[in-house]
């Protein structure tokens, strides 16, 4: 499993790969301690401003409507926690009051079972609507969401929590008829002890424990006889609106008119619940990296959803907060979803709210609120306020979390997500315009594998400044085009020769694919080659966007390498160590004959054997006796590997002048490599035969000739070398 990203509020994170059944149930009770609370807060919502006697009856429907959904989402392969949320409730209240304003008009009563009715309908219709985004994968647009949005809507949720729960405590402080230290000592026990739980047992449930223990207090004080305020009553209300619901008061009412009006809403609704539940499991699965399930299985979900409303819940959706408070524990899975569910029907029929003071579930859910806060963004916070400098992307990411946090606190979590996409944009827009290009290196800085021999080196190292190698990168789109034309008309300004690596571009837009056309115009212009590296392997649709051979002005090869030897052979060929007549001066280009005097030289040509290989044709094969040496007289050919897939990978190139087998020579082993003909191919052969007659009969002239490979190799390491310091230099 991947590490929590950095805007993932784990602690710890060390917990997060555990199935068991102990860990299981363990998270189980952590989320529960938390959803449950929540949940009825959002029942109070709804239900206090439309039917304040239904009260207790909707908090047994929406506790069955959590475990029927937990159920429903048993065998999901991107498991999520459940919960009524203020969001959903406080949206689907304002739409209630929407459909009671209108029911004069339609000739109904408005009174609480009426409005009971047309809750059970909205909700349950938002269910079916929920499911319908499913069915259509609307949920994919969630992999659009920037990741610090994530660390937004973390920190949103932990100050709403902070917010709410200090308003409760302070409700309680100013209760005239209640003892407001006792809530307040509650409050604090209940608070240290989840700190506690979370410092030194942290596999322990911290916020069940915490709760346990506020329900212990409450159990005391209520047999002590000292008033204190409960979540709910001892007794089990086994009633369910439903069945307090007048559907028949719509009977006389249009018909038409009712049904629009509630499908308009349901659809609004749906697409909170359905947004706030895809957030949580795209949330989820940038930490755990569990891929999302089937649309029908999740629209079975959201249908469990709509029933649960159908009875009389509150809305329910995907919870990230109770999610997130169980994955602290265990990996979600069906051994935490099932003990929620049946802690949800336990808690429904034993009356064990009456036993839990407000205080202690406030103390609780201020813990959880602590931890969930996102620590990265908070320490980047604390260091701009110390003006300590920040990196631009740090400065960005901080910016967009700050705006994320704000919009959710001040609106809610929908409003964020816009903010949070609008912002992303923004900032996406403006890195790329800022950097169209990964690097611009030169050829002093990088270059091919092509065996070359010393003197061809040395006008390499003398010459390669004037060699460029551009790397654009990303997605370039229109606000990309000015910097990026700015960039090759300085790159073109001080090249002989450039080389344009497009393997690293995502995606172009047409303004990019005009202003590459008209680069190659320009470099025409100034008479300087462009080698394209070709998309196509990276981004087929680049590659066809762009249609270098067309537009790019210059060849389009393979891959680097290839570009940088023909950039290289351009310029060797641009400071006179390219051509000659290679028929008539082939043995002019040995490098290992240049220490030899006239005789010697003619004596070693004399001891060589000529071969010629046709274009495609296998030089050496990898494995086979390292018994002859070889120098290309003419043509080029690659060197190749087998890859990790059987496939042979062509790790350098060499060409007129270089040496071929030199290494397995020298120490008597076997081919390390393939050697092919890229084009007709000319060599100078000296088997080993020979070169052993020649350290009998000239020992002089062997011990020039090793002296000079020596010299060779001496030359490729320095090369290398210089290269390597050159590229450190520049970072």
């Amino acid at each position: 499993m991947r590490q929590a990203s950095s805007f993932t509020p784990l602690e710890p994170a060390t917990a997060n790969g555990s199935t068991g059944l102990a860990a299981g149930f363990s998270a189980a009770l952590n989320a529960s301690a938390f959803s449950i609370p929540l949940s009825l807060g959002a029942v109070a919502v709804v239900y206090g401003r439309h039917a304040p006697g239904l009260l207790s009856a909707a908090v047994l429907a929406t506790l069955l409507g959590l475990a029927l959904v937990q159920l429903a989402g048993l065998g999901a392969h991107r498991p999520v926690l459940y919960s009524a949320r203020f969001l959903e409730a406080t949206t689907a209240a304002a739409l209630l009051d929407s459909v009671a304003a209108r029911l004069p008009a339609w000739g109904v009563a408005d009174t609480p079972e009426v409005r009971v009715a047309a809750l059970l309908a909205l909700v349950a219709c938002a269910g079916v609507a929920m499911a319908a985004l499913y069915l259509v994968r609307a949920n994919r647009l969630t992999r659009y969401i920037p990741t610090p949005v994530y660390a937004g809507f973390s920190n949103a949720i932990a100050i709403a929590l902070l917010l709410s729960q200090s308003s409760v405590l302070m409700a309680a402080w100013h209760a005239p008829d209640r003892e407001p230290l006792i809530a307040m000592a509650i409050a604090a026990i209940v608070l240290a002890t989840g700190f506690a739980v979370r410092r030194w047992l942290p596999r322990w449930p911290a916020a069940a424990t915490a709760l346990g223990l506020g329900l212990l207090l409450g159990a005391a004080l209520l047999a002590a006889g000292r008033p204190v305020a409960m979540v709910g009553t001892a007794s089990a209300d086994l009633s369910l609106p439903w069945f307090a619901a007048d559907f028949r008061a719509f009977a006389a009412a249009p018909w038409l008119a009712v049904a629009g009006l509630l499908a308009g809403y349901a659809a609004i609704l749906g697409a909170v619940m359905f947004l706030n539940t895809s957030l949580s499991a795209q949330m989820l699965s940038h930490q755990d990296d569990l891929l999302h399930d089937k649309p029908k299985r999740l629209a079975m979900s959201a249908l469990a959803v709509g029933f649960g409303g159908l009875l009389g819940s509150a809305p329910i959706s995907g919870s990230m907060q109770t999610s997130l408070v169980a994955s602290r524990t265990a990996r979600l899975g069906p051994h935490v979803a099932a003990p929620v569910m049946l802690i949800a029907l336990a808690v429904a029929f034993s009356g064990l709210l009456g036993w839990i003071p407000i205080a202690a579930v406030a103390g609780a859910l201020l813990c959880e609120a602590w931890f969930m806060l996102d620590r990265p963004s908070l320490r980047q916070l604390g260091q701009w306020l110390r003006r300590v400098p920040l990196r631009a992307d740090a400065r960005e990411n901080l910016s967009l979390v700050a705006a994320v946090t704000a919009t959710a606190v001040v609106l809610n979590i929908v409003a964020a997500v816009v903010a949070g996409l609008l912002l992303g944009l923004v900032l996406f827009a403006a890195r790329n315009a800022r950097r169209p290009a990964r690097a611009v290196l030169t050829g002093a800085q990088v270059s091919s594998h092509c065996a070359r021999s010393r003197a061809e080196l040395q006008v390499l190292a003398q010459h390669g400044e004037s060699l460029r190698i551009v790397e654009p990168e990303g997605d370039l789109f229109f606000v990309s085009v000015e910097r990026l034309e700015q960039l090759f008309r300085s790159v073109l300004h001080q090249a002989s020769c450039v080389v344009v690596d497009w393997s690293r571009v995502r995606s172009v837009d047409i303004s990019v694919i005009e202003a590459v056309a008209k680069m190659g115009r320009l470099a025409a212009a100034r008479g300087v080659p462009l080698f394209h590296v070709d998309p196509a392997r990276a981004s087929p649709e680049v590659a066809m966007a762009l249609q270098l051979p067309a537009r790019g002005g210059g060849p389009v090869l393979p891959d680097l390498d290839h570009a940088l030897e023909q950039a290289e052979n351009h310029l060797l060929a641009l400071h006179g160590r390219e051509g000659g007549n290679a028929a008539t001066a082939q043995f002019d280009v040995m490098p290992i004959d240049r220490e030899l005097d006239p005789d010697e030289k003619m004596l070693l040509q004399a001891s060589m054997t000529h071969g010629l290989y046709r274009a495609g044709e296998v030089v050496m094969t990898a494995g086979a006796p390292g018994d002859a040496l070889m120098v290309v007289l003419h043509g080029s050919a690659s060197i190749l590997v087998d890859g990790p897939e059987g496939a042979q990978v062509r790790i350098a190139g060499i060409r007129r002048g270089g040496l071929l087998g030199e290494m397995a020579f020298l120490d008597r082993s076997a081919r390390s490599a393939t050697v092919v003909a890229r084009e007709d191919l000319s060599v100078a052969v000296l088997t080993r035969e020979d070169y052993e007659r020649l350290s009998r009969e000239a020992p002089a002239l062997v011990q020039k000739l090793l002296t000079s490979l020596a010299l060779d190799l001496a030359a490729r390491l320095r090369h290398t070398t210089q290269l390597a310091s050159a590229r450190q230099a520049r970072h």
